[in-house]
């Protein structure tokens, strides 16, 4: 018995291998689809066709009947090869025993034609299930994926985070809206419009004038100033500058004794902790000495508690302070060392109104380890809008000291009222001064 296996384009072009290498009588045992490409998926389709032959068989005189087999496809088993396992992806239709082939050779002729039709059919039908598999799978994935699809969601159009929490009505509200071109928060903004919504709607014939005049009644009364200098004496002021690098304490600072010792005279004396910057100490006893004003450089809490005790009878002292960054808790607590609570320190918060509101606010929150007075807003003059005063006034509620709007010593140094914070959020700030 003599058993091998052939591989073929087709089914035609396999049979004449087989008659060719066993003749005639030999018998088809299987015939099945491969692919021998990467993982048996990327290769061309072939056919393998499995024939046997007997030696010793002779074939009969007189042809059999050609008979219709039933189905060639299936597995066998031989003393002279290994047992075949077909894929799953491939499973025949029927399975038909070497045994059984074998005993019918006595019988009939192997019909080729009737084998090639049939293995044809076979292939087409194998084909197709391998196609509706793939078909299976890609469902199976693409259900996976959808599975957590909210049809919802994806009908709406994308917006950027910093807009969704706006509400709807500031887009028809026109007192939110006008608030809004102004760069005040859509929640700010809805608050100022409750408070003049009453009175707008008793007012049906407002002129541009009287819708300014209501709005800035209503900003100012968000606001809460502190005027420092009153013409009271009898208790010593002691005002330190704090705040990140690059604010203008020094400059700001020359504003403020600049601006005493213009409109209420007396006794000034200065005192300077910001030891870290180059010539820092030079730039403010340039102004001291410009002012007549007394410094004293300290580098030591002794110094500073010794500082403070030499200038007890003056009546205002201003202390300058190093510009630290407020990621560093570890600056920031030794600044507390130097403003302890018991020295009757008023410690004002400068922020540039330039910068990024996010920003302002992770300041504020790192300085808040120190007591904080009152703030001071610089840099006004490099706005377009002046709306984040009212929005960072509005979520922290700490009072307005002083705003600076330019380098000029002591011009650019403005004592507001709330009235004059809401003017400036209105109206083009461009250079006002209370020099």
């Amino acid at each position: 018995m003599q058993v091998k296996v052939f591989e073929a384009k087709d089914m035609a072009t396999g049979l004449k291998m087989v008659k060719e290498a066993l003749g005639p009588d030999a018998l088809i045992l299987s015939t099945r689809t491969i692919r021998n490409g990467k993982f048996g998926m990327l290769g061309k389709p072939m056919m393998e066709i499995t024939a046997a032959v007997d030696n010793g068989w002779q074939p009969p005189k007189t042809p059999a009947p050609k008979t219709q087999q039933a189905d060639i496809v299936g597995q066998w088993s031989s003393p002279q090869r290994e047992r075949y396992t077909q894929p799953q992806r491939h499973q025949p239709q029927e399975e038909i025993s070497y045994q059984e082939i074998w005993s019918r050779r006595g019988s009939e002729r192997f019909d080729y034609a009737a084998a090639e039709a049939q293995s044809r059919d076979i292939r087409d039908k194998s084909d197709l299930q391998q196609e509706l598999a793939e078909l299976r799978t890609m469902v199976k994935g693409l259900t996976h994926r959808l599975g957590g699809f909210d049809a919802e969601t994806s009908q709406r159009p994308y917006v950027d985070p910093e807009f969704i929490a706006a509400p709807a009505t500031t887009t028809t509200d026109p007192v939110a809206g006008l608030l809004t071109a102004c760069g005040v928060h859509a929640e700010t903004a809805q608050v100022v419009s409750r408070f003049t919504r009453d009175t707008i709607e008793k007012s049906p014939t407002l002129t541009r004038l009287d819708l300014h005049r209501i709005l800035k009644d209503a900003i100012a009364r968000l606001f809460t100033t502190t005027a420092l200098f009153t013409g009271d004496r009898s208790t010593q002021r002691r005002i330190s500058l704090v705040g990140p690098t690059g604010v203008g304490k020094t400059t700001t600072l020359a504003k403020i004794a600049a601006h005493f010792l213009s409109h209420h005279g007396g006794r000034i004396g200065l005192i300077t902790i910001d030891t870290y910057r180059i010539a820092a100490v030079e730039q403010l006893k340039v102004y001291g000495e410009i002012m007549r004003l007394p410094l004293e450089v300290v580098i030591t809490q002794r110094e500073m508690e010794q500082a403070l005790e030499k200038f007890r009878t003056f009546d205002l002292v201003l202390i300058d302070t190093a510009g630290r960054s407020p990621r560093s808790g570890l600056d920031i607590q030794e600044l507390a060392g130097f403003l302890k609570p018991q020295f009757g320190i008023e410690n004002n918060l400068m922020l540039s109104a330039a910068t990024r509101e996010r920003e302002l606010e992770e300041t504020i929150r790192r300085f808040s380890l120190l007591p904080i007075s009152n703030f001071i807003f610089s840099k006004i003059d490099e706005c377009d809008q002046l709306g984040v005063l009212l929005n960072i006034h509005y979520k922290n509620d700490t009072p307005i000291s002083f705003l600076t709007n330019g380098q000029r010593v002591p011009e650019d140094l403005l004592i507001p009222s709330p009235a004059d914070i809401a003017e400036l959020i209105l109206n083009d700030h461009g250079h006002p001064t209370h020099g």
